[in-house]
């Protein structure tokens, strides 16, 4: 049998911290994406479409800059056993949509481990290069700093986001064997 804590001692908890209290609200900030090993990358087996995306990717980021990162977190801390956050991910240049990721955060009620279940879209044209899948993500540092596990790409990547102590500005650093992105972003208001 699971007790759940009582609404006033949940939002202790670092996950109700980390999406309820600090993430809820508008973030908007910039992306950057580049490859760090080609030799690597070429070993791996991330598929056809997969190898297109990332030297499309690489080449746009090369010649036009880093893209601009808009995110807009919604906190439900009444649905599910322990809360759930949803978040809007667009990644843009020049307002054409380059990255669409929706993501439902389901909150363990250890107060920790999250299951993400994630939609994304690569390029401009819904329903075209699109999936759905699920993976782990972990808060931590008392609700200051998170980790995600995800597949991305053809290849498994960790993703690793630091709060920084006025609670508006967050850092992320996203890498694989064969590449890294780095996001930064500040909350525009709640």
């Amino acid at each position: 049998m699971t007790i759940i804590p009582s609404s006033a001692a949940r939002s202790e908890f670092p996950s109700h911290v980390y999406y309820f209290s600090t993430g809820a609200g508008v973030w908007r900030g910039s992306f950057a994406f580049r490859v760090t090993s080609w030799r690597v990358l070429r070993k791996r087996r991330i598929g056809l479409v997969n190898g297109l995306l990332v030297r499309v990717m690489h080449v746009s980021q090369r010649l036009a800059g880093e893209s601009k990162l808009d995110s807009t977190i919604v906190a439900k801390p009444d649905e599910g056993t322990f809360g759930v956050a949803e978040n809007v991910v667009r990644i843009s240049k020049l307002r054409l949509t380059l990255y669409l990721l929706r993501e439902r955060y389901v909150l363990d009620p250890d107060g920790t481990r999250v299951e993400v279940e994630a939609v994304e879209r690569f390029g401009p044209l819904p329903g075209v290069l699109t999936r759905s899948f699920t993976y782990p993500a972990e808060i931590r540092d008392g609700g200051k700093a998170s980790t995600y596990h995800m597949p991305l790409l053809g290849d498994q990547w960790t993703a690793t986001y630091h709060v920084a102590n006025d609670g508006r500005h967050l850092a992320g650093s996203l890498v694989c064997p064969w590449a890294e992105a780095v996001e930064e972003a500040g909350k525009v208001h709640r």
